[in-house]
């Protein structure tokens, strides 16, 4: 443990400006996350976005607090507090110890003679007419035309009831939350946000819960869109459904 804090010591005094270096580098990276965040809230009317800039903003200066707080640590362990350590006494060489192992001989076993087998008669196989298993049949494929934002259950056309399961997949480089909406018709003219929108991307998994009670039986249509960090989206993916609870 001392070898490690000797260790330590050494690449702080070597090493410190780079450790500056590093830590202007991560300030400015943030202060233009804060600067963004900042145009993006005052320049956008929704107050969803607003809220989600607020938060970029949030993160960068606390992030940037972090980052010098760092540097002042570095700065007082380096000229304060390293030079009062007595390194050179607290840290010894560790001894190692040597333990010799008595070697033995192999003793080799006897060999035994070979034993006389009787052959047996080989039984005769009796093939039986097997009978033809059903073919199962292969479930829907869905179809994306984006991997990132496609849900894949229920499928297109489906008839469900009582609360469903939404599953898929909502991802992005940039991605900053996603939402499924569902609307009434083929073509809705509203569209309607189930339960909240969601700040975690999901791979091949459940996206959203929905409790088709709530609405009246017909024919709907489920709309996944995924945001990124500018507020932009791709096309999303719609799916067609019946509801008869």
């Amino acid at each position: 443990m001392l070898n490690i804090v000797a260790l330590l010591v050494d690449l702080l005094n070597q090493y410190i400006i780079w450790v500056y270096i590093f830590c202007l580098v991560l300030v400015l990276w943030h202060a233009r996350t804060y600067w963004e965040a900042r145009r993006d809230r005052a320049n956008t009317i929704y107050t969803i976005e607003r809220e989600v800039a607020s938060g970029r903003e949030g993160r960068a200066m606390t992030n940037i607090g972090l980052i010098l707080g760092l540097a002042v640590v570095a700065t007082a362990a380096k000229y304060y507090v390293l030079p009062t350590l007595p390194i050179e006494q607290i840290v010894s060489p560790t001894p190692t110890f040597t333990l010799s192992v008595p070697t033995r001989e192999p003793t080799r076993a006897p060999t035994a003679a070979p034993a006389t087998t009787t052959p047996r008669p080989r039984p005769t196989l009796i093939v039986l007419p097997t009978a033809e298993l059903p073919t199962a049949t292969p479930p829907p494929v869905v179809r994306c035309s984006d991997p990132n934002t496609c849900i894949s259950s229920p499928t297109d056309n489906a008839t469900v009831k009582g609360r469903i399961t939404i599953s898929g997949t909502a991802n992005h480089g940039q991605f900053q939350f996603y939402k499924v909406e569902y609307g009434l018709g083929q073509d809705p003219a509203a569209w309607h946000v189930i339960n909240d929108i969601h700040k975690a991307p999901v791979l091949d998994g459940a996206l959203e819960a929905f409790d088709t009670t709530a609405v009246p039986n017909g024919v709907y249509t489920l709309k996944l869109t995924v945001v990124d960090v500018t507020s932009n989206f791709p096309p999303p993916h719609l799916v067609r459904i019946v509801i008869e609870n």
